[in-house]
């Protein structure tokens, strides 16, 4: 558990601000865009990525560079904020987990496709990854994740949920449990470790929060087109937000959307409003979801300027920020494969210095 003794991050956040330098800007990405796979990689070549040997070599480097990153961070850290750094990267154990047992649900997921869902940070790294991908059943998965584990909690509700999966089939339930152990578990340490960590148990609970209002609505629209089945709202949501289970309800019976918005619109500080008013508008789930998680990724970036510069802001700031430089690699290596028109390929970018 997370000590009670204050958090020391003038060192490590020192550290990151000198790493922020070296994160691409608009005009790298800009410079990237409506290059064949060659003309991608040659731009990268004065860069910490340098990759070498088409998309694949790419999606090494991209892999590389992101392990390399998470990894220094943590080093730059000791005491109460190492652990506090252990607990804003162990998002990423959890969902490595739940990539490696959809991979093998799914049986025809490619395994360079699961690696590359992969962040290559925490207890779930080579060369175990190799070991898990290699052909079995998922509850051969299961249960070497399982044995694998680093403690015996995991270890228990990873077993746990693969006998309900095998009982019901029900995949998304399976992953419920995995996320909902993370969440409670999460949500412990930093209460215990109070005000420096109340910006990562806040980023966590508005996850929780979006996460539960995109399920409320696809059960909304499951249950208006007939096909909701058997389903309750309170199976299907996570606790730790700070919606109220009689709010989520509300939204899953709403008739009408103005109503879902007049509600939950001016929740999260407003910052969903804008997200919900397009989608009463147009009715695109998909659209919501994808502005509510653009708006998340800004808020968290802009802590580099806004956040507490001898807290846990800027350390949350940086991970956010290299994951979305390895998205955007990730999906201007691909568009160079395939030939995707650049005005698209710009519209799916997240530009670090905002939309251009």
């Amino acid at each position: 558990m997370i000590g009670v003794r204050h958090a020391d991050f003038a060192y490590g956040n020192t550290r990151l601000r000198a790493r922020k330098s070296e994160l691409l800007d608009n005009a790298a990405y800009e410079r990237l865009v409506g290059k064949d796979i060659d003309g991608v990689l040659g731009g990268l070549a004065d860069t910490p990525y340098a990759p070498s040997g088409g998309l694949h070599g790419l999606h090494r480097a991209i892999r590389l560079r992101l392990a390399v990153s998470l990894e220094e961070m943590r080093s730059f850290y000791s005491g109460p904020a190492r652990e506090l750094i252990d607990a804003l990267l162990s998002r990423f154990d959890v969902q490595n987990v739940i990539a490696v047992v959809r991979a093998r649900a799914h049986r025809q997921t490619p395994d360079d496709d699961a690696l590359a869902a992969l962040v290559p940070v925490g207890w779930l790294v080579e060369p175990l990854v190799t070991e898990i991908l290699r052909p079995r059943e998922l509850a051969g998965v299961v249960d070497l994740l399982a044995r694998r584990a680093p403690d015996h909690e995991l270890a228990g509700v990873l077993r746990t949920a693969f006998a309900e999966y095998e009982r019901t089939g029900d995949l998304a339930a399976l992953e419920r449990q995995i996320l909902a152990f993370h969440a409670e578990r999460l949500a412990g340490r930093l209460a215990s470790a109070g005000k420096d960590g109340a910006t990562l148990l806040r980023f966590g609970q508005r996850e929780i929060d979006e996460r539960n209002l995109m399920v409320a609505l696809r059960l909304r629209d499951a249950i208006a087109s007939g096909a909701q089945g058997t389903v309750r709202p309170a199976e299907t949501v996570l606790a730790g937000g700070t919606l109220p289970p009689p709010v989520l309800a509300m939204i899953v019976s709403a008739a009408a959307p103005a109503s879902i918005v007049a509600t939950v619109g001016r929740l999260a500080g407003g910052k969903w409003r804008a997200a919900l008013d397009r989608w009463t508008a147009t009715g695109d789930l998909n659209a919501l979801q994808r502005g509510l998680e653009r708006a998340a990724i800004a808020d968290a970036i802009a802590l580099f300027g806004t956040g507490d510069p001898l807290g846990i802001d800027i350390p949350l700031a940086f991970t956010t920020a290299v994951q979305v430089e390895a998205r955007n690699l990730r999906l201007i290596g691909e568009a160079a494969v395939r030939g995707i028109a650049p005005e698209v390929v710009r519209a799916e970018l997240i530009w670090p210095e905002g939309p251009k």
